[in-house]
């Protein structure tokens, strides 16, 4: 038969448990995209975080009209395609922070597509060098 104590002591442990969770993102490869698509057999469907800029934002509805955008993610060494449900807060031209699960190659249907991330959190990365005019 169980004590209170062994109950106070289970209750305990899951309160630690969920709070020892992050709340980022934390156990992804940090990579460069030239990294990323130099080694793309490797990090095929793994969790993956890159930064770069955004260019070619386009917002979609998918199916059950749930909302979805697409943009290019972009720096001098290469781009990739960035997939990510809801509605963009980013522009084309800003610096992004992705995270997600990196695709070499996918079929969608006849399609094949390549190089793309389906990112569970996009960030805009801001510019904490330009001064602040007010």
């Amino acid at each position: 038969m169980r004590s209170a104590g062994d109950h106070r002591l289970g209750c305990l442990l899951l309160v630690w448990g969920i709070l020892s969770v992050p709340a980022w993102p934390v156990a992804a490869a940090s990579l460069t995209l030239k990294d990323l698509l130099d080694r793309s057999d490797q990090y095929h469907q793994q969790i993956v975080s890159v930064i770069g800029e955004a260019a070619e934002l386009k917002t979609l509805t998918g199916p059950r009209n749930l909302p979805f955008y697409t943009f290019v993610l972009k720096d001098g060494d290469g781009s990739v395609t960035v997939v990510m449900q809801g509605k963009p807060e980013l522009s084309n031209g800003d610096h992004v922070f992705v995270h997600g699960v990196f695709f070499k190659t996918r079929k969608a249907g006849r399609t094949t597509i390549a190089n793309r991330i389906e990112a569970t959190v996009v960030r805009q990365i801001h510019d904490t060098r330009q001064p602040l005019i007010g």
